[in-house]
């Protein structure tokens, strides 16, 4: 292996041992973009699209000539490059290091329209603990990249790498020209004149802190329902990556009468539940919880999965609300309207001084209309019985 990926068996985040320069962005190498939630779409069309917006090749090696060769052999625990993470056979290509697999979750989560490409490096021979199949605990040596482009351009890469101290939260801005790759401690806002923001890496354990071990996105729901691509839970099933191998590979959200609860159901999870509200995040103490759990979607009994016994149910629907807009009364999910439920009101809301909590509270400046139009249809779909 080339360049910064002749490290990788040293540490999670060892120095490279080559150096190399900068070259054309690594759009070519995109493994499943995402622009918003929609569990019913195939990625193929828009990791096309994306790709045909990457910059001209010829231009970024033009700017990429004139870049100083860029020395990894220093780079230490925390390195100041992209290039030198793991994450690049050939910086100066933008290949990417043949162990570290591009893959995109079934169910995706929002980041202000921003187009996502993902890569997940596993130690070789390792195993994800999988006793509790709700919340895997993952081997040391594990890496995760996902990279966030706006526009075609690609603005930052966020890296989680875990050693024996733990996990490690590492942010990297890109250059305007998509030379360069530095690491970014305190984030940015309004980025590129947009209303983007790259967050502090302080706040990464708010969200992260909600997983026994950190990780989003590659989990039983994640890599096991329809539209996973690349890393999957039959893939890592297959390659004996697991402790403890899951009974199906395929994971599906239950459905009810309204035929409009399992897109809800998938959108609050990925969006809510995943992170925050769950019996480890830090939205517990509302005991609002929106994960969906392994032993509701698949009961032991052996019997169907119920959207009525789930937690998002149990816990929302036509339960009255902690907070009172303009004085009003709300419920959290109140069956058949959705205009006086708080779920859908505070997925809509980026103002603080609103009366409604934004949801998420921090670094999202806008609100998901699609994936909140799928919980408010659910919710306006249910009635007044509310029906399970």
């Amino acid at each position: 292996m080339l360049a910064c990926g002749a490290a990788l068996g040293a540490g999670p985040l060892a120095a490279c041992s080559s150096a190399s320069t900068g070259g054309s962005p690594g759009a070519a190498d995109a493994g499943g973009l995402d622009a918003s939630f929609d569990a019913s779409v195939d990625a193929g069309p828009v990791e096309a699209a994306a790709l045909d917006a990457a910059p001209d090749a010829g231009t970024a090696n033009d700017a990429a000539s004139e870049a100083a060769v860029l020395d990894c052999s220093e780079a230490g625990a925390t390195p100041d490059d992209l290039a030198c993470t793991g994450l690049y056979a050939d910086w100066a290509t933008r290949t990417i290091a043949a162990d570290a697999v591009a893959y995109t979750p079934g169910l995706v989560f929002w980041s202000d329209g921003a187009v996502k490409t993902r890569w997940l490096h596993l130690p070789a021979g390792s195993k994800i603990d999988t006793t509790d199949m709700d919340n895997w605990i993952f081997p040391v040596g594990t890496k995760i990249w996902k990279q966030f482009a706006l526009g075609g351009q690609i603005v930052e890469t966020r890296l989680i790498a875990k050693d024996d101290a733990g996990w490690h939260y590492l942010d990297y801005r890109w250059s305007a020209d998509q030379t360069t790759a530095t690491r970014l401690e305190d984030g940015e806002t309004q980025v590129n004149g947009t209303t983007y923001e790259i967050p502090s890496t302080l706040v990464c354990v708010q969200c992260h802190g909600g997983r026994a071990d950190a990780v989003l996105g590659v989990d039983l729901l994640g890599l096991g329902v329809p539209g996973a691509q690349g890393v999957t839970l039959a893939s890592l099933t297959a390659q004996g990556s697991f402790t403890t191998a899951p009974t199906e590979t395929t994971v599906t959200v239950p459905e009810d009468t309204t035929k409009k609860a399992a897109a809800a159901l998938g959108w609050l999870h990925v969006n809510c539940g995943s992170s925050c509200h769950n019996p480890l995040g830090k939205a517990t103490a509302t005991h609002l919880y929106m994960k969906l759990l392994a032993d509701q979607l698949a009961p032991a009994d052996g019997g169907a999965a119920r959207v009525g016994g789930l937690d998002t149910y149990t816990t929302a629907v036509n339960v009255p609300g902690n907070v009172m807009p303009g004085g009003a009364t709300y419920k959290r999910i109140a069956p058949g309207d959705a205009a006086h439920s708080l779920v859908p009101l505070f997925a809509l809301s980026r103002d603080d001084d609103a009366g409604v909590l934004p949801m998420p509270p921090l670094v999202s400046h806008i609100p998901d209309t699609t994936g909140e139009a799928a919980v408010s249809a659910w919710i306006n779909a249910l009635g007044d019985a509310g029906v399970p």
